[in-house]
């Protein structure tokens, strides 16, 4: 019975944990079921009698939280063995380790006096020394380690792991119903908010742990007493927190530079179609009504965005093909018709010798010139790249399992495009004449240059790695991102707007604009408060006109430092775990006599 209990409570965990992540249901998630999201599990770790049995629960727990909130990865075709089960099965053993540390306070070497078999569990004793007051210490602790080792899992599961990094079913993905509460990723990035989400439900489920063993507690004020501190630095850091949101969201903020652009979703199944015909001209045909909609409004078009993978056949070749090609209008005419750039989802080999195609964000100018290419970088594990695809047996064994011999080649260049523009009317004004000293030199009239917007181009999930892809992108000068996406494949409302949530956070961390052009959604535009500024509904073929704010490169605390926090947290978990270890050595009385 008591087995089942414990699963129905990690179940349950799960279910919430799912619950509070973007679905079909909550759209954009719902935090208020993430605050007690992690009780559950809490309370299941807290009756623990082992480390097998912790790592059991800890496995169970994301195993079922993968499964329960990343269940679209099952629409991924043939690669749904990989995307779905074995990520799932790489998120359990993950969670097992997870299981194991957060099982730590609880854990230690049973009486010595007895035999193994029959040894109770060190935590028993904890128990009765904090029922007579003699250990204040020990709640505070157990939710500030539960808190913060849950956040370190978060971050290595997040980007820990390379390039099997995967950002999904994370706390921090609920959030965004509570802008303000995401101000405070320019801080900590997301794993602020996912520390106390955690820090939330540690603290509830002390609560409800002290109030089962109340009655059997000789002091137990002095437990009531740690749970009342622990509970204010919580609800003292919630506070702090949607103060310092309701600063940053209200500061205003004025752009300096106006970039005009047309975000075309044409909302096409790429699987299910044998070229890309259907879905150029559809996205041409997009992209001349609004083109034309915002010159009727007296407005200059700087820039024309598709989605990710539209283009089939690969550059720099391809500009051959697509001079011609489709035969209606040749794409390569209808941009020079249309006389704006464009940034296209397409394929791009860098080096023709090898051949190897890289998955890219490719720029052509206003005359319909092919001008250079971002690479992909971060790439989808087993989909875009194989490990181990420098061995001939690996290749053979995906090819069997999967049919897929070969993938995609990862970028190595951070590459940003120089994208004309026009000076935001509210910019702070200049000077309107130049008076010189110099002899013979006349008194001139001031002229502005045209501006150049610097705009960095992810592809794909690109946008939801803050260290490896947009925090480099940032630091090299990147003043937009626009992110070029096709999640089509999902056919559902959670993975776009989970990816979308997730997304939203770099344009707080680095308080710069977000711009997300996708296939069949979430196209958007957010401000560097997060604040919505034009979308697109999910699934419909549609275009969206909007003149994009952009604003001074700025450089957060986050874009400075990275994940610090998580580092920190690092840091601390591993001094303790060697002051417990010295138990070994010196005695399981060591830690207490140190207390």
């Amino acid at each position: 019975m008591s087995n089942f209990l414990q699963v129905f409570r990690v179940l349950f965990s799960a279910i919430l944990v799912s619950a509070s992540i973007p679905n079909e249901f909550f759209l954009l998630g719902c935090p208020y079921i993430t605050l007690i999201s992690l009780v559950p599990l809490y309370i299941a770790l807290s009756e623990c009698s082992s480390y097998k049995s912790a790592f059991r629960i800890g496995a169970l727990h994301t195993f079922s939280v993968h499964l329960f909130s990343s269940f679209w990865l099952a629409f991924f075709k043939d690669f749904a063995i990989f995307t779905l089960g074995a990520s799932a099965v790489g998120t359990g053993l993950l969670g097992g380790i997870l299981g194991r540390m957060l099982y730590v306070p609880y854990a230690r070497h049973g009486d010595r006096k007895k035999p193994v078999k029959e040894a109770e569990p060190k935590w028993s004793q904890k128990y009765l020394a904090e029922g007579a007051g003699r250990a204040a210490y020990a709640i505070p602790f157990r939710v500030f380690w539960f808190s913060c080792t849950y956040t370190l899992y978060e971050w290595y599961k997040a980007s820990g792991t390379g390039f099997l990094a995967y950002p999904w079913g994370t706390l921090s993905s609920s959030a965004f119903p509570w802008r303000l509460f995401m101000q405070i990723a320019d801080l900590t990035g997301t794993y602020g908010v996912s520390f106390l989400f955690a820090l939330c439900s540690a603290v509830c489920a002390e609560g409800l742990l002290l109030l089962k063993r109340a009655p059997n507690l000789i002091a137990p004020h002095a437990s009531l007493s740690a749970l009342k501190c622990t509970a204010h630095v919580c609800i003292a850091l919630f506070a702090l927190s949607f103060l310092y949101g309701a600063f940053q969201y209200a500061k205003p903020r004025t752009p300096e530079k106006t970039l005009n652009a047309v975000l075309v979703q044409q909302n096409s199944n790429p699987w299910n179609e044998s070229s890309d015909e259907a879905s150029i001209i559809a996205s041409e045909k997009l992209s001349e009504e609004k083109i034309d909609a915002l010159k009727a409004k007296g407005k200059n078009v700087h820039l024309v965005v598709w989605s990710e993978g539209v283009l089939r056949h690969s550059f720099p070749s391809g500009q051959a093909y697509y001079s011609l090609y489709p035969p209606e209008e040749p794409l390569l005419e209808f941009i020079k018709r249309m006389n704006v750039p464009f940034i296209i989802g397409g394929p791009y080999v860098a080096d023709g010798e090898i051949r190897r195609l890289s998955n890219a964000s490719l720029l052509f100018d206003a005359e319909g010139s092919f001008r250079g290419a971002y690479e992909k970088i971060h790439l989808v594990p087993f989909a875009e790249v194989l490990p181990g695809e420098e061995y001939e047996w690996a290749v053979n064994l995906m090819d069997k399992l999967v049919g897929i011999s070969a993938g995609w080649k990862a970028g190595d260049q951070y590459v940003l495009f120089d994208i004309p523009c026009e000076w935001s009317e509210g910019r702070a004004k200049r000077a309107s004449k130049i008076v010189s000293l110099a002899k013979g030199a006349e008194d001139e009239e001031a002229k502005d240059e045209t501006p150049l917007v610097r705009v960095s181009a992810p592809v794909c999930f690109g946008d939801a790695f803050p260290s490896d892809v947009c925090g480099p992108l940032h630091r090299y000068g990147s003043d937009v991102f626009i992110n070029i996406t096709d999640d089509s494949w999902s056919n559902t409302k959670s993975a776009e707007y989970q990816h979308f949530v997730i997304a939203s956070y770099r344009a707080i961390e680095y308080r710069t604009t977000l711009v997300r052009s996708t296939n069949a959604g979430y196209s958007v535009v957010l401000d560097p408060a997060g604040k919505l500024v034009a979308d697109m509904p999910l699934f419909k073929r549609d275009a969206l006109a909007v003149s994009i704010p952009v604003y001074k490169h700025s450089t957060t605390v986050y874009a400075l430092f990275g994940n610090w926090l998580p580092f920190v947290f690092g840091v601390l978990i591993i001094a303790y775990c060697l002051y417990v270890s010295l138990a070994f050595v010196f005695g399981d009385d060591f830690i207490y006599e140190t207390h």
